[in-house]
């Protein structure tokens, strides 16, 4: 009997055990599946985080900037005007609308050692094609008198970084581009390699 006593002990201590290691078992899975959940979560919230953070600086919208010297607030606005809408009717072809922005006796320069064009050159030059595009970055402005000096740093999507200069005039009908000149500039690590190879 004490023999049969101790064996049933034994078959309840093992019995217990058995229990225990599968509910440690049970926890550290359950524990496990948790921390991974956790860890799910927290990469998705990242990873969202993360593309709401691209998507954000894709779409925001850089102002150009610009400044001014000598001009009084109402030629500033008109100057400025005048020549956002240059480049908006260039992209748009909208010739007539364009080239009533120039004085008649402007003169256009392109970025081709060739293009010096007086107002019919240009127009001819112009006309048969769908236009161009560059928007503005930067403009800085300076009157002297009845003249308005400007440069202004522009983006192309075909060739980049450009750069456009000029004068205007003011006439009886407003403020008139007298002379506009479209040019790329060269950084200059690079000006040697590129002029050598214009001159080839």
């Amino acid at each position: 009997m004490s023999s049969f006593m101790i064996k049933l002990s034994v078959i309840a201590l093992l019995a217990t055990f058995q229990v225990n290691a599968s509910t440690n078992q049970d926890t550290e899975k359950s524990t496990s599946k948790t921390k991974q959940t956790i860890t799910t979560t927290l990469s998705s919230e990242q990873s969202s985080d993360e593309s709401e953070a691209v998507i954000v600086d894709i779409n925001t919208i850089i102002e150009p900037s610009s400044d001014s010297k000598g001009l009084t607030e109402q030629d500033n606005l008109e100057v400025s005007s005048l020549l956002n809408q240059l480049h908006e009717t260039a992209m748009a072809a909208d010739w007539d609308a364009y080239f009533n922005l120039y004085h008649k006796d402007a003169i256009f320069i392109g970025t081709d050692a060739t293009e010096r064009w007086n107002m019919e050159q240009f127009r001819a030059y112009a006309s048969p094609t769908k236009g161009w595009r560059y928007d503005l970055q930067s403009r800085h402005l300076i009157q002297i008198g009845d003249v308005v000096m400007f440069d202004e740093q522009l983006f192309s999507p075909a060739y980049g970084i450009s750069r456009g200069t000029g004068a205007l005039v003011k006439t009886a009908q407003g403020w008139k581009i007298a002379q506009y000149h479209l040019s790329f500039p060269i950084p200059n690590a690079k000006a040697k390699r590129i002029t050598t190879l214009i001159k080839q």
